[in-house]
């Protein structure tokens, strides 16, 4: 289960996230799932690192912290 934030806006990545995926977050500049959620399902899914099991780790994390990508 991922840590809810605080502060609203501030909500961590998951813990459990490889390093990879982590790096791969961090060269675009993404520290929190919402702005996951603003750079976009379709250009999350393009970074080099992040692979179906940190792609599902970040969903459910999301889904828990009720963010979700824009349609």
């Amino acid at each position: 289960m991922s840590p809810k934030s605080n502060w609203p806006g501030h909500t961590p990545l998951p813990k459990g996230l490889a390093a990879p995926a982590r790096r791969a977050l961090a060269h675009e500049g993404i520290e929190t799932l919402e702005q996951l959620a603003e750079f976009g399902e379709l250009e999350t899914s393009k970074l080099h690192g992040l692979g179906p099991v940190a792609i599902a780790q970040l969903e459910d994390a999301m889904e828990e912290s009720g963010i979700s990508f824009p349609r």
